[in-house]
């Protein structure tokens, strides 16, 4: 498992929701602040925006798009005789 690094001010017990502080943490995210939960003292959990989800959901494309590119550039990867040849392994 990989290490995360956390500011120690969004960090939040679990235990807090169950105590009525939803509302509070939740706010912290409106203002654009993510909220790390901690459970056993370890980050489980992240809570951010719908915005902040929406462009790492993107990021993400543009990344994937990125990586193939690269591997297309350069030779990387499976190659196909024909183009229903590729298509029948995207549809697998």
């Amino acid at each position: 498992m990989s290490q995360i690094t956390v500011p120690l001010d969004t960090m939040v017990p679990i235990s807090k929701f169950s105590r009525g502080g939803a509302s509070a943490e939740f706010a912290k995210v409106a203002d654009g602040v993510p909220v790390t939960v901690l459970k056993n003292s370890e980050p489980t959990y992240f809570i951010i925006s719908v915005h902040d989800y929406r462009e790492f959901c993107e990021a993400e494309k543009r990344l994937a798009n990125l990586e193939a590119r690269y591997e297309a550039e350069h030779g990387i990867g499976e190659k196909f005789e024909s183009v229903e040849d590729l298509m029948a392994d995207l549809n697998d």
